[in-house]
């Protein structure tokens, strides 16, 4: 179904405009072309019978008149066939009737016109001129702008279809499909942009494929040293505080590497969504364990709720929105609760130097605290986990404290 706003709505509503006035203006040439030739016969009638009544010209200025006008007498058993298979001109009865009034009848009758004079006995005469075949003339010219604007109509619309292919073949980009293709023939506007977009998307594609084969090239190649320091821990001598501080050094690499995998997924989205129900205490202890944090660093406000999600990916958002609290917090405990169907995150700390929306992009941090680790992909990756979900990621600062609220 077409939208009222679309293009291709909008000229067939055009069209459909311009053929209701094209039947409103052929009835009314019609109705304005049967008027004056009424009143001209009318006019010619009249000027006839002042002629024969008023002016009693001589034979031969009469005989001059009626072959100048075309005129030819007619006899009375003609008439009595004009007066009974043949039309009034006049079809008013009130007007004929004042027209009658002065002896004149005028009759349509196989193509011409005849004149009816009643004096001291009867008159009649037949117009050889035929009749204008107005209708004809106007019922043509009806059809070659009925047809011209059929035609300009098809023109338009095959011009514009394109527009509906690629507003398709937009929205399937949108939705993460690559096998887009869409080329149109011609050099008009529509042609030029939907050769734009096609010949964009071709470039995106092969953007989208060097950035892939790169980190997946990255993580690769990270992937194998992480591995190999881990193994090679057990067998180093050294204090134990050493060894578990390079561990950390690792698993902190490890967990840079989870995050621009998930980031890899998420851009090429092809990262699948498996929701239940589970109870929200459950996963949010999920993201604790992720954390590898005490315990008490956390305050929990829950009691049984229910909430639908991708228990592991949701369980990492949060383990990103609990860290991201955790770094910027100016003093432990971070807070955890349920309320209006949102659950929140607060932790107390200055306000952000730059808008919220600033922050949940890729590669985004406060600059400010160098001290702190991390590629500015945490809030990112929440907020793009918390989307794919259907729910909303909200902050607001309010009493020295930021709270982030995932919203259901």
């Amino acid at each position: 179904m077409l939208k009222s706003n679309s293009i291709i709505f909008s000229a067939r509503l055009v069209g459909a405009i311009a053929g209701i006035l094209l039947i409103l203006a052929t009835f009314l040439a019609i109705n304005l072309s049967v008027y004056l030739d009424k009143r001209n016969e009318v006019h010619r009638a009249v000027m006839l019978y002042d002629l024969l009544f008023m002016k009693h010209p001589t034979k031969e200025e009469f005989e001059l008149y009626r072959k100048e006008h075309k005129l030819t007498p007619v006899g009375g058993a003609k008439m009595d066939r004009v007066r009974k298979e043949g039309k009034a001109l006049i079809e008013d009865a009130l007007l004929r009737k004042t027209l009658q009034s002065g002896d004149i009848e005028i009759f349509v009758y196989d193509g011409h016109y005849y004149y009816a004079y009643k004096m001291d006995k009867m008159f009649y005469y037949r117009s050889d001129e035929p009749m204008t075949p107005y209708k004809m003339y106007i019922g043509i010219t009806f059809v070659i702008l009925l047809i011209f604007l059929l035609m300009l109509y098809r023109y338009i619309s095959s011009s514009i279809v394109p527009l509906k292919d690629l507003y398709v073949q937009i929205q399937r980009f949108a939705n993460g499909e690559k096998d887009i293709h869409i080329k149109v023939q011609g050099d008009d506007e529509v042609a030029q942009v939907a050769n734009a977009f096609d010949e964009s998307v071709h470039k995106t594609q092969a953007l989208e494929r060097s950035r892939a084969l790169f980190l997946r090239n990255v993580m690769h190649e990270l992937k194998t040293p992480i591995s190999k320091g881990k193994l090679l821990l057990h067998f180093l001598k050294g204090e134990k505080k050493d060894k578990q501080l390079l561990e950390n050094l690792f698993e902190q690499m490890q967990g840079h590497l989870n995050d621009l995998a998930r980031v890899e997924s998420m851009t090429a989205k092809n990262l699948a969504l498996h929701k239940k129900s589970y109870a929200a205490i459950d996963v949010i202890d999920h993201a604790i364990d992720l954390l590898n944090i005490a315990k008490e660093d956390i305050v929990e406000t829950l009691n049984n709720e229910i909430i639908e999600v991708d228990f592991n990916l949701f369980a990492y958002a949060l383990k990103n929105l609990l860290d991201n609290a955790l770094k910027y917090t100016e003093s432990k405990p971070v807070y955890i609760r349920l309320a209006n169907h949102c659950l929140i995150i607060s932790n107390s700390g200055k306000p952000f130097k730059e808008d919220f929306s600033t922050y949940i992009k890729a590669y985004q941090r406060d600059m400010s605290q160098h001290s702190l680790e991390g590629m500015g992909l945490g809030l990112y990756i929440a907020n793009e986990i918390v989307t794919r979900h259907g729910y909303e990621l909200r902050y607001e600062y309010k009493d020295d404290k930021h709270h982030f609220s995932i919203c259901f």
